[in-house]
């Protein structure tokens, strides 16, 4: 009912706080802490209590050790530190991010050739990820109240689609390129519905936003990537060497196109090798390398201001949203060396990162007008306890309920920062055509220079098959 006194223009305030006020009450009860709701400090208390529940989130240093295994090129010392620490009495990832360890220990079992449990890893974290966005299409209300960082993490769009790069080459070192074609194939198909998935849920938060206070449209941004040359350069290597020719050349046509659709993703030439993958000549057999360098970016906090609406003229609140953010990266160019003599330099076939950026996008719109609207919800709740307060007792208590639901309001405002640590930056790839038999394959990755990683490897090409070699170094 609507209390006497309020004018039409406060209305859309008071149910924010009414809703505010339900759900902060019942998250508390939900966690067994009590709500002294008839003292007048009782706003301060909540807001204090609600910050040390939100503030749990797991520090970077805890995956020091992991970390510092990754970086001397110590993979499967990585997985098992993974395992290890997840046995512990303070396991690194806790369960609401069950999504991070399946893809961070199924990547590194990736690195270690360890390819059955990396699969049953990634396939892990795909089905999860594929759970938790079915939950979240309605867009209840607690999802604009709660701090993302209290949910499961959902893993992000760029995470789902690089799992199966890898699970397609799992498949393929465990000789299966059907189930890697499949894997190949989810990923464009990913893409393809990428645009459009979030359209209905931004427009369902943009109607509550307006109906709530209002909404700036400001951070919306335009999602374009729909096609990756990756995946269609790995596609085009499965169908040569399942021997299907023309699907082959769609694939490598596609890649090509991929480029011309998506310059600011891909601001570098095609490979050269490309165009020799249309066809090998009779007797030889073609080698193909694909290297992968450097650590992709993670998501870091952004803090902005935002002007909050009538009835707060002339004020402003704080959101904070997630950035994509680089890693330094040491491992910029790729050589091989074939037979000790044989040098050919790779080239860049898709900046991970980029595309990690890029797909972000099609997400961080509706992150943004959630954050809006949270903060505006939270802002006003802040304001209607403040008057309530300061009628009920006095100027003083009503300040200082003031100042605990600002306190709640900045406070428990922490942007979503969870994300995969052990992702690659960049894929090169090369090819040659050589005489079918053993040879022997060094792959050099260079920082400057000077090389930093070297990885050798005696492989025996066959002729009319794919004879695919993958590097690895994460500095």
């Amino acid at each position: 009912m609507m209390q006497p006194g309020l004018s039409r223009a406060r209305r859309p305030a008071l149910r924010c706080a009414v809703r505010f006020a339900s759900l902060f009450v019942s998250s508390f009860v939900s966690r067994g802490v009590s709500l002294f709701i008839s003292s007048p400090v009782s706003p301060l208390a909540g807001a204090l209590a609600f910050l040390l529940l939100a503030s749990c989130a797991t520090r970077p240093s805890v995956y020091a050790p992991v970390d510092n295994h990754v970086a001397a090129g110590a993979y499967a010392e990585g997985a098992a530190a993974i395992a290890e620490a997840q046995d512990s009495r303070k396991p690194i990832y806790p369960a609401k991010n069950a999504v991070m360890l399946f893809l961070d220990k199924g990547m590194l079992d990736h690195y270690a050739e360890n390819y059955e449990a990396s699969t049953a890893g990634l396939e892990e974290a795909e089905r999860l990820i594929a759970d938790a966005y079915t939950k979240s299409v309605t867009l209840e209300i607690g999802t604009f109240i709660l701090n993302d960082n209290t949910r499961e993490y959902a893993g992000e769009d760029y995470e789902d689609i690089y799992l199966n790069v890898f699970n397609a080459l799992n498949y393929y070192n465990q000789g299966n390129t059907e189930e890697a074609l499949v894997e190949v194939r989810k990923i464009n198909e990913k893409l393809r519905v990428l645009d459009v998935k979030y359209a209905g849920s931004i427009d369902k938060a943009k109607q509550y936003a307006d109906e709530n206070g209002g909404y700036s449209g400001a951070d919306d941004e335009n999602f374009t990537f729909t096609d990756s040359a990756l995946a269609r350069y790995l596609a085009a290597l499965f169908w040569r060497g399942s021997g299907r020719s023309d699907d082959a050349r769609i694939d490598l046509d596609a890649l090509s196109e991929a480029y011309r659709l998506a310059p600011q993703v891909y601001d570098h030439p095609v490979p050269l090798s490309v165009k020799d993958e249309y066809q090998v000549p009779k007797g030889e057999a073609r080698l193909n390398l694909i290297a992968f360098a450097g650590l992709s970016p993670l998501k870091a906090e952004e803090v902005i201001y935002i002007p909050l609406p009538f009835p707060f003229p002339n004020d402003s609140a704080k959101i904070a949203l997630p950035v994509i953010t680089y890693r330094p990266a040491r491992a910029v160019h790729v050589e091989a060396v074939i037979n000790g003599t044989n040098r050919h330099t790779l080239e860049l076939v898709e900046d991970m990162g980029k595309v990690m950026e890029e797909t972000f996008k099609a997400r961080r719109t509706l992150i943004y007008v959630k954050t809006v609207v949270r903060t505006i919800v939270k802002a006003s709740g802040a304001a209607i306890a403040q008057a309530a307060v300061t009628e009920e007792n006095d100027i003083g208590w009503g300040l200082l309920a003031g100042l605990a639901g600002r306190l709640f309001t900045e406070g428990t405002e922490a942007a979503d920062t969870r994300s995969a640590r052990y992702f690659p930056r960049y894929a090169f790839v090369g090819g040659l055509n050589l005489p079918p038999g053993e040879h022997t394959v060094t792959l050099n990755f260079y920082s400057g220079g000077s090389i930093i990683t070297t990885v050798s490897k005696t492989v025996q090409l066959r002729e009319g098959r794919l004879n695919l070699v993958e590097a690895v170094c994460l500095q």
